[in-house]
Parts: structure tokens; sequence; C-alpha cells
């Protein structure tokens, strides 16, 4: 759910990277992020299935151990994952999600995965099956390697539910502490019984910072491994002599690279890797700690390991100890810990149900299922360090070509996020609480979540591309963001990285605001428009990173204004408007003084997106800078503040004149600036692939053009020739960018080109040769709304490829950390192809495919509802319908588009099949149909308008 942590569907169902414990887990900066990763799935975790037929009986773990042959496929918000093998004797469909209807935020942000199964009889005999699940007890399992305590599981039963609730309690440590034993302390020349491999560890270990490398700090003593040993080309691995793993924590200081496998430290027992850690990609070296107690008496071996040739291919260690206790510092009693909490797996029923709190130590699934039942150990309560698994599974019998559906939900509450809290504990005391909710709202909760799937993906629209533009919402359900005990939405850019719901990050996103408006509005109201955080209620200026920022940036403090007016419209009412107006209007007077002159020109120092400064005008800010005047001058005409009005609209008109004269090269608009003044970070006559971006913010909240369209179009044709690259090899060969997000033979959108003169190099604009997906949607949503249908689909199709499942997780675009929230201005890229237009209070809505215009059918989203919106075309005719499926619609006013040269003679409206009665007005192709009275349409019923068109 959103704002719940972070938790995989894998290709083979099983759940991982189990983020979901208030970490602050930093992905990256971007440079290793754009390649191929493993994912975390430690946690011990997974469903089987046991199927018997007279005396023959199949036991299969439902991954791809169990069925080679499995079949994935990922329609967000709903993974869908196939089962099937001729020696077994049932076939297992999953069907994975977590409750997501859209304009109910509350109920889809649920800390729960429901794993729905299917189970079908496939051959000619009847079948006794038990399905199963396991889930390890996962609660402190960050204080595991710091504080001594017992998690312990217990069966709960309750209307329609069954579960194993895992919890956790202290402990307390050794009264008497033993000395550490030093495994290592690389002071001595050699690494003496340490076995070399390789060449990166040389002959001993190093005494500090190698040549041509960072600073290495925070190393005990003086020396260390470190593998930079002539760069990050050389490779090796140095193993330790064996031990006896006889005290409770293993600890180390480790810096160097974020490449797990490949530079990393392990811990080897028995032959099996039971522990690994890698760097950060840092050369400072943290303290690690290993909770090592359930691997007492054992022997073990230290491998320190590097096989990475590329950027941070070098990895740094010192001082291996084994320990009583932990030296990582903890502030706090457990019950105030961050994975302090609750969690389980539920069982949606109450019959013929098996339970086990605890499973032996075993391989599962085999050692899983008895005859009767599932395996159980008498142990309830186990030490951290420990692992504690409990189980549920349903029995029941099926005749040949029957089928049996069963509900699983993993649950968790853990309500200590740092600082902020979590909203979802302010609605459940714990997991026992999420799983309940869930059981008795299952039916609805799953239906509604069924019904925007349908709705989504029954669309003309091609599936890959429904597919494309839909996944990035996924990012919602990242630890990209939060929703906060006190109601607020913040957010990262990526996982981790990079604070502050950034304005000019999110600038681009559209996602969140169509479909969940109301967490949209926390960030204007708490955060940009607050002066506790956003606003600086002196000069109007936004902080664009909220709380403990001070700079405000150009493209964002545009923004701000035009994200207001959306969230004006994508309100029921004009209540957020006159809430928010005085600040919303002193943000633009802001953006007015840095113009000075008022020609609608802003050429001073211009912070941006590309953490950079542009001086001199430019339409990236300037566009921006130009609808945010027409949006505050709509907005102001609204509350009848006409002398504002027409102010914003004096400037708006001298700005466009001006910013034609001054910009537009006749291909495309540049940046005027003084380069012998300003030789850093500009981009002059450069072809910048954000130069329209305002132009593509006045389509989405339908203020027309900002510029004359002839130069809008003109500048588009120069970005699709000289920034899209279908093989982005050639020039990335001759200008390297800084960080790779695509790869020779890709496809990819350019942030800036020279097509005019000389490329203007490093000095340059701040990631100019970088492909980012973010911005190839903004463009390609712009090149929708004017006509370019095939350029803007090569440009989504580049990013489909790119992010194919054989190279990427298709459901991470990857920017500055995983799951940039950039990405999500995909979303646009959907609204654009419907024509989409809507505001709220006035009731009004409109649509003008732009593609297959004669039989079209998509989704949409209003203040209060949503559901299909449907064209068909033909001779002397045109039929639209809204089919709404949630909630109720508001109308007053609908603006459709005819082909060219149809007149509309006649317009024939009913609802729910009842008539209606509205006048036409038609200008050009458009056509807007004004009722009589403001109509109310119900989830369920049908709005249609029969056009005649001679």
């Amino acid at each position: 759910g959103i704002g719940t942590g972070q938790l995989y569907l894998a290709g083979d169902g099983r759940l991982m990277h189990w983020d979901i414990f208030n970490q602050h887990l930093f992905s990256g900066y971007g440079a290793t992020n754009y390649e191929y990763r493993t994912v975390d799935s430690s946690l011990q975790q997974g469903f089987a299935v046991r199927a018997q037929t007279g005396e023959q009986v199949v036991v299969r773990s439902l991954d791809i151990r169990g069925f080679p042959g499995v079949r994935f496929a990922g329609e967000y918000p709903i993974g869908y994952v196939e089962y099937q093998d001729s020696t077994v004797p049932v076939a297992v469909t999953l069907e994975a999600f977590s409750p997501f209807v859209p304009l109910n935020a509350a109920d889809s942000a649920l800390p729960a995965t429901v794993m729905h199964f299917t189970v079908k009889n496939t051959s000619q005999k009847a079948v006794d099956v038990t399905l199963a699940g396991w889930l390890e007890n996962g609660v402190g399992r960050i204080s595991a390697d710091v504080l001594f305590g017992v998690r312990s599981n217990r069966v709960i039963q309750s209307e329609g539910l069954t579960m194993i609730l895992g919890s956790a309690h202290p402990s307390e440590p050794p009264k008497e502490l033993r000395e550490p034993v030093v495994l290592a302390d690389f002071e001595s020349d050699g690494y003496r019984d340490w076995t070399i491999e390789g060449e990166a560890f040389g002959k001993g270990p190093a005494g500090g910072t190698l040549e041509g490398q960072q600073e290495v700090l925070g190393f005990a003593g003086k020396g260390l491994v470190n593998t930079f040993l002539g760069g990050d080309r050389s490779q090796g691995k140095l193993v330790s002599p064996p031990f006896m793993i006889n005290r409770s924590f293993l600890t180390f200081l480790l810096g160097g690279g974020e490449h797990p496998g490949e530079t990393c430290v392990n811990l080897v027992v028995d032959g099996q890797v039971v522990r690994t850690a890698t760097g950060k990609n840092q050369e400072k070296l943290d303290q690690q700690n290993w909770n090592v107690r359930d691997l007492a008496g054992k022997e073990g071996r230290i491998e320190i390991v590097d096989r990475h040739a590329d950027g941070w291919g070098h990895i740094n260690v010192d001082q291996i100890e084994l320990r009583d206790v932990s030296l990582l510092p903890v502030e706090g009693p457990f019950e105030s810990q961050i994975d302090f909490g609750t969690m389980g797996l539920a069982l949606l029923d109450t019959t013929d149900v098996l339970t086990s709190s605890s499973l032996p130590p075993g391989t599962w699934p085999d050692a899983l299922f008895t005859e009767n039942g599932l395996a159980a150990d008498n142990e309830l309560e186990k030490p951290f360090g420990t692992p504690l698994c409990g189980a549920l599974g349903k029995q029941f019998h099926l005749e040949p070509g029957q089928q049996q559906q069963v509900t699983f939900s993993v649950v968790w509450c853990f309500p200590n996020r740092p600082e902020r809290g979590n909203f979802y504990a302010t609605r459940f005391s714990d997991a026992v609480a999420v799983a309940e909710y869930l059981a008795q709202q299952f039916d609805r909760l799953a239906g509604q979540t069924r019904s925007w799937h349908q709705t989504w993906y029954d669309s003309t629209l091609p599936h890959w591309l429904l597919d494309r533009l839909f996944s990035t919402t996924s990012t919602l359900a990242t630890s990209t963001c939060q929703w906060w005990k006190n109601g607020r939405f913040w957010a990262w850019e990526g996982v981790g990285c990079c604070h502050g719901t950034c304005a000019h990050v999110w600038n681009y996103e559209h996602t969140m605001a169509r479909l969940f408006p109301e967490l949209e509005r926390t960030v204007r109201e708490m955060q940009d428009f607050n002066p506790q955080a956003g606003f600086d209620e002196k000069t109007g200026a936004i902080r664009f990173r909220g709380e403990d920022w001070e700079i405000w940036a150009g493209d964002s403090q545009g923004g701000t204004v035009l994200k207001a007016y959306r969230e004006h419209q994508v309100s029921a009412d004009d209540a957020f408007l006159r809430r928010n107006w005085p600040r919303i209007r002193k943000t633009l007077e802001f953006l007015i003084q840095q113009d000075g002159n008022a020609d609608g020109l802003i050429e001073g120092s211009q912070h941006n997106t590309y953490d950079i400064d542009f001086f001199g005008s430019n339409t990236m800010v300037g566009s921006l800078y130009l609808a945010a005047l027409r949006a505050a001058e709509e907005m102001a005409e609204e509350l009848g503040e006409k002398d504002f009005a027409a102010t914003c609209r004096q400037i708006y008109e001298r700005g466009r004149e001006e910013t034609v004269k001054q910009l537009f090269n006749g291909e495309y608009f540049v940046q005027k600036v003084d380069l012998a003044k300003y030789p850093k970070h500009q981009y002059a006559n450069g072809c910048l692939a954000d130069q329209l971006f305002g132009q593509g913010w006045a389509h989405q909240v339908g203020i027309g053009y900002v510029y004359p369209r002839e130069t809008i179009q003109a500048a588009l044709k120069s970005i699709w020739i000289y920034n899209w690259a279908p093989d982005i090899g050639p020039q990335n060969e001759a200008h390297p960018p800084q960080r790779w997000f695509a790869r020779p033979g890709e496809a990819g959108l350019f942030t800036c080109t020279w097509p005019k003169g000389k490329h203007l190099g490093p000095e340059s604009v701040l990631y100019r040769d970088e492909v980012w997906t973010g911005i190839e949607y903004q463009v390609a949503g712009n090149l929708v709304w004017d006509g370019m249908l095939t350029e803007a689909l090569a440009i989504c199709r580049g990013v489909h490829e790119r992010y194919h499942p054989s190279k990427h997780n298709p459901f991470n675009e990857i920017e500055c950390g995983d799951h940039y929230a950039r990405g999500m201005a995909s979303y646009g890229v959907f609204l654009a192809l419907c024509g989409f237009e809507y505001h709220g209070p006035k009731g009004h809505l409109g649509f003008s495919p732009r593609m297959t215009p004669d039989d079209f059918r998509a989704a949409f989203t209003a203040a209060e509802g949503w559901g299909t919106f449907a064209q068909s075309r033909e001779p002397g005719k045109q039929i639209n319908r809204l089919d709404l499926k949630w909630g109720h619609l508001n109308v007053r006013t609908i603006a459709l588009e005819l082909p060219e040269g149809a007149i509309a003679r006649s317009v024939a409206i009913t609802a729910a099949g009842n008539p209606v009665e509205g006048e036409l007005q038609q200008e050009g192709c458009r056509v807007v149909i004004t009722l009589n009275e403001p109509l109310v349409v119900q989830a369920g019923d049908m709005l249609e308008t029969r056009l005649i068109t001679g």
C-alpha cells in the first residue's frame, strides 16, 4: 500500500525485498543503478502445495524451483502467476495485490499484500490438497543486530480469519561480557595465514588511501584491506583461516562498492554463504554487525571478495571481531525502535485450516507437510538471531475439474517511522487489526481493485502502452514515498535518495495528482504553502525541499503555481483554492519580482532540476513562468480579483512576444546568456529537451498555448530530430554521460544537444548526455498534444524496451535512486492521449482522443469518481459514453471534438437512460455541451451524448 514500505512480488510469486521496517535504505545516486541487480530475499517466506491422489503424494513449492515453467504477468496493481506442470495433478494460479482504489487513499494504503490462489484439479482423479504458506517473524529485524530480545508467534482466530501473529519483546543481555576475539586487525605487513587470490589485495594491508582514490576514512589503526590497488579493475578474494563462532555478534568495519556478490564480505559456514554485506559506494568505513547466535559452535570463514572491475569496484575492510555485544549504538528501549511492531500471515478462512506457530528446522517445503497436517515444534519463542517461522494451510478435496480459492495475506504494523510515524498506524493498532479489516472488507476492496484494473486495461490503447504508462504508479507503494502520521505525504526523489518531496522533480509527476488528489493536496498545503516547511512568508519563495532548506528554484516556483491550479481543478469545490490563494498569489508575485521589468522574461539566477543555476532568459524556466501567469489569471478570475488577473495577462502577453523575438531561432528555443560571464552549466544555443516544459503543463490544466502554436510545433520537431536517438551508443561514445540510464543499442532522448554548434562539453548543462524517463514522458506528452503521435509512441516504446524484464525490473525506472518519482510523468502521456480536460468545481470535463478517435476507450478519473470514457464515430454520427464505475461525478459542461470539417446539427443526451436537456456550441472542431441543470452521475450509471453531424 501507499506509504507502507516496499515489498516486491517476484516473477515466480515469492515476496522479496522486505523494506517494511522504517529503515532509510539509500538506493544510490544513479551511477551504478542501471545494471542488473539481485533483490534481497533473506526473510524466509513462501507457499507450497501438497496434492494426494490415492497413495501418490506430490509436494511442490510455488516458485521457480517447484514449477520451472512458472509464468508471470504484471499489470499494476495486480500481478498474476501461473504454476502448471503435467506431473502435478493440480494447476495453481496466483492473483497478488494490495488493495488499490483510486480516489480512496486510505484503503489504498493498507500494510497488506493479498495472495489469492485458485487451485484446479487438472487430473482425472479426485485429489486431496493442502495449500500452505510460511512466514518468518521479522519483528526486530534491524534491532537484532544490536539488542537482545525474543520473538514469539501465536495463533489468532476471529470472524473469517485465522492468523499467525508475530511479535517480539526485549530480553536481558549477558551480565558478564567476555573479551572480544579479534579475527583480524590488518596491522601486520602481510595477511599472515589468510589465503590470497588475484591481484586486488596486494601482498599485505594498505596504509590508508591509495593512489587515485578518494580519501579513505573510518578505519582503525594504521592498516586495512583496500582493493583499490591500481584502481577498480583489479580483482581477487581474501579468505580467513577457519574459526569457531563463540560469541553473539561478528563485527567489522566496511566501505567501498555496493555490488552484492562482487564487492562484499561473506561469512561462510558449511560451505554456504550465511551472511553477506557490501559497502555503500563510499570510501568511509562504517560499523557492521551480524547476529550469529544461531551459528554458535559452528566453524566459519570470512571471505572478502572483489569481483567487480567498473565503478566502485573495490572494497575496504578492517577490524573483524567476535563479540558478546554489538558495537552499533542504540538509543531508547526496544519498544521505541523502528522495527518494533507486529506482522503475520493471515488466511481468510476458519474451516479446515492447519496452523504451525513454529516450524522445525529443515528444507521447505519438504519439511513443511506431514501426513496429517503441518510440521511443528514446541518452541513458540526464539531469541534474536534464531529464525522463527510460522505456517498456515488450507485443506480441501477436489473432484476432477473442480477448483478452490484460498486467500492469504501478509500484514504488518510498524508504527515507529523516525520522528514522523506512519499514517496507517493511526488506523490500526497492530497487524491483527489490519488483517481483521481486510477480512471484513475483502469483497469490497478486492472488487474495487479488480474493477479499476479492468477499467484501465479495457482500452483501445495498446496493451504495452497501458503497461508502461501505469507501471510507474507502483512508485507510490515503494520506499520512495511516505505517508506520515499527521496526514502529510512526503517523498524522496528515489528510494532513500534526495529528500523533501523535491518540488522540481515532482513537477513532472501527474500520477498521484489524478489518482489520489487528496494526497497531492497535502504536499501543497503541508509543505509548499506551509511557512513551517516550504513557504517563505516574507518573500513568497518556495523552499523546494521543504524544511531545513533555503533554496528556491526557478522551475519549481512556477511549477508550484501550476500544481496549485491542477489541485484546484481536481477538487470537488473551490475550498482548496480559497484556503491557499493568498500564498499561491504570493508565490507568483515572487517570480514577477525576479522578472523585474515585467517583460515576461527572467534573466537572473534560476536554480533548476539539473542541480545547477541557469542565467539569462530561457524557456525551460520561462515557459513555466508564463504558464503560471496564465494559471494565476484563471484562478484570480474565479475569485473575482480582476485587477490581478489583468496584471498576469499583461505580463504573459509581453513575455510571449519577447520570448519568440529573443529566443526562437527558427527551429527551437535557445538560452540568451553571456557565456563569458557565466561559462559554466549553461546551454546557450543548445536544444534542451525540457525547453517546452511549461507548455506541457499548460495543456494539462487547459490554458492553451503559451507561445504561438507554430513555434511550439517547430520546437517539438527539433527536439525529436536533435535529441532522440534510436541508438544512444554513438552520441554517448562521443560524449560519455555522467550516469548511464540507457546502454549502447538502446533508444533514448538526450537531455541536451548542440545541433547548431560545438557541444559545450563537461562545463555545460549537468546531466546533458543522460537519458531520463521523466523528461522523455514530459516530451512525449507534449508531442501527443500537438499531433506528433508516432514520435511520442516511439519515445514511450524506447522506455518500454529499456525496461524489458530480461534487462531490468520493469516497475523500477531509475534516475537518482530506485523507483524515481520523475517517472510518474508517464500519466501525463495518458492524459494527452485522451485529450482530457477537467475542472471539478465548474463541473466540466472534456475529451479529445488523439489515437484511434473513431473507436476510442480509456479510463478517466475525476474529483469524486472514475470510470470509462468511450467514443465511436459513424457517418453523420458521434457517440460518447461516460460509464461511471466508482463514486459520483458532477457534470455541467462536456467538451468533445468532432472530425475535421464536421458540423454538429443536434445532440441527444441521456443519463442512466433518462433524457437530459442541454445546449450545443461549436468552435472549429470543438463542441461544448452545457446542461440546463447540473447533473450528478452515480456509480453504475452511464452518461451518453449522441451528436448528429453534417
